[in-house]
Parts: structure tokens; sequence; C-alpha cells
């Protein structure tokens, strides 16, 4: 799964033709025999790049090669749309909403949005890229607050001062430092008044909060931070740029979903249909350039693909009938027992 998101990396992303198309295509081959219902989220083509992770996006991806994946997610019968701003934000509302259990993607922007199960993958130079294995990370929203001691205002808090994005955001500290002064529950405070007040004192509190920042940084009172850090509060202190960023804050508490002013979400159930081998030959022959006994070859596994998402379809629809014994949660999916097969639903942000 992470594979094919990767393929989205600009430093990767070409004309959208070959390479990036033919592994698009093995990686969706894969997903399509996997005990799972997939749905991908794209990024409006023109919303603000804000990304955090590892290796952040700050370039959308060619819109040809876009086109080109959206097409073959309809014909091996894949459900996907475009959000109307962040696909993070609305990949977490899907999750609030009971649409999907987890959301796969390499940023940590849909913890902030709400998403409650996070999967990332992890580099692992013993496995082949080649390889339909992969080493993965899941992240919850219980045990980040459980066992990391970290609310959702704790999180804001390390969003806004580790925050390396180029255009709406400045980089004031490193992500260690951010997680040490939650501690003084800076975060917290700061995430009540953004919820409670109005804009005006709101404006008036974050003056003080502010204030209150910078003397944490240059006394370390509790000695949470172990060292004082007093050019990091000159820098806050006297940068014109503002602290903290009124945009971001909006961005993660007001985010723009298909939710927002009232609208709807774009579906009511995640599942997925059975490819449509006929469409897949003929977007081989013309996309990818493969020969006739290629494109037999590498359909056969979209055979098998087929065979998988008829019998969760049967299953779909027993349990529309009869409803699933028992819910189960293991430390990679949450997932339905079913006596024919456990199903689980992930939504993809792109």
């Amino acid at each position: 799964m992470h594979a094919l998101l990767n393929v989205f990396s600009w430093r990767r992303a070409g004309t959208g033709q070959l390479h990036e198309m033919q592994t698009i295509f093995c990686r969706l081959s894969v997903i399509s025999r996997m005990l799972l219902h997939p749905y991908f989220i794209f990024d409006r083509p023109d919303c603000p790049q804000v990304k955090r992770g590892p290796d952040p996006i700050l370039s959308a991806a060619p819109s040809l090669l876009v086109q080109r994946f959206q097409e073959l997610l309809t014909a091996f019968g894949f459900g996907w749309h475009v959000a109307p701003c962040e696909a993070e934000a609305e990949l977490a509302y899907f999750q609030s909403c009971g649409l999907i259990d987890a959301v796969v993607t390499p940023y940590n922007d849909a913890l902030l949005f709400g998403a409650c199960c996070v999967i990332r993958s992890v580099v692992n130079s013993s496995i082949p890229q080649s390889s339909e294995c992969e080493d993965i990370e899941v992240y919850t929203s219980d045990a980040i607050e459980n066992l990391a001691s970290l609310e959702w205002g704790d999180l804001l808090l390390v969003a806004l001062m580790s925050n390396a994005d180029n255009d709406v955001g400045c980089c004031w500290c490193s992500v260690d430092i951010a997680c040490r002064l939650t501690c003084y529950g800076l975060g917290r405070t700061l995430f009540r008044a953004a919820i409670t007040l109005q804009f005006v004192e709101f404006m008036e509190f974050v003056a003080k909060w502010r204030d209150d920042v910078c003397e944490v940084l240059r006394t370390d009172p509790h000695l949470f931070l172990g060292r004082r850090h007093r050019e990091l509060a000159h820098v806050i202190k006297e940068e014109r740029v503002e602290f903290p960023d009124p945009a971001i804050l909006a961005m993660y508490l007001l985010p723009l979903t298909s939710w927002s002013h009232g609208g709807h979400p774009p579906i009511s159930i995640v599942t997925s249909r059975q490819p449509d081998l006929m469409s897949l030959a003929t977007f081989c022959s013309e996309h990818l350039r493969w020969p006739p006994d290629t494109v037999h070859s590498r359909l056969m596994d979209a055979w098998a693909g087929t065979a998988m998402r008829a019998l969760l379809q049967v299953s779909l629809m027993l349990c529309q009938v009869c409803p699933p014994d028992l819910i189960v949660c293991c430390p990679t999916y949450s997932y339905q027992a079913m006596s024919t097969a456990r199903l689980c639903n992930v939504a993809c942000g792109l």
C-alpha cells in the first residue's frame, strides 16, 4: 500500500505513462487480492500542500499521473474521490463517521485532524521493494493519549512548534523539544481557548500565551525541557511572523471537508466491486504499451482479484442480513470477524 503511495513523491513522479503506472498497476493488483475494501482520497489539485511526515510532498503530483491513477482505480473496482481540500482531513472525518477502520498515509496530519488509527510503513532493508509484504507501524489515538500521555492539544502544540511547512508556517524547534514543552500544558490551554473564546478574546489570550511559552523556554522552571532555550524564546518573541499561525490553527480546528457547511459525505458505505477486465486490458495496451502476451499474463493476477472481490461482496451481503458475531481488534487492524472472511475497510490519502 505504501509503495503505491510513494509513487506520488515528486522525486519519482513523471509523465504518468510508463514506470509509475506499471508500479501502480502491480500494486493495485496485489491490493485487489487482499481481504479489505480500500478507498482512495485525493487532495484538491490547488489546495496548499501542508504535509507533516518524514518526507513531505511540497508539490502536487503531475495531473496526468493522477488522471491515469484514477482511471485504474475505477477499472479495478475501487472507490475514490477528490477532497474539498486536504485529503488527510477528509480521511479523519471518514473514520470518525465509522466509514473506515484505518487510514493509510505517510503523513501524521491525519492524527491532528482527528483520525484514530493511522498505518504507516517502516523501511526494512531485508524486504525487497518488489515484495508484497511491508513492515508497518500502527498509531492509535488511544495509545498516544494513554501511553504517550499526549492529548489533542498537545499534538497541536507539537505541530505548531515543529512545523516545517515552507508556505504557511515556520519551524521553531525540533519535535523533541516540542514534545517536552507539552509537559507544561501549553497545548491544552491553547486548544481550550481556541474552541471556547470569541476571536477578539482569543487573540488577547494568544498574546499572553505566547509570553508564557517564551518564559517557559527561557527558564524551564520544572526542568521538563532538559535545558533552557533562550535563543528560541528570543526568536519567537522578536520574529514578525505570527505565532501561533492563525492559518494553521484554522486548518486543524476547522478543516474543509465534504461535511463542511452542511454538506454530505460522497458515499454512505465503503465497498468495492469486481475489476473490469476489459477496461484493464485496454488500459494496459493503450497507456502501458504492453504487448498482448504481457497483458494476458498480468491480467491473471487480476482474475484472482476478481474472485476475491466477489467473495467480499457475498460477505457484505451476509453481514447486512446477519450482523457480525464479533468486533475484533488486533495490533494491525480493526475488522469484523465473519464466518467466511475477516474484512477491513481502509482509506488512503493521496
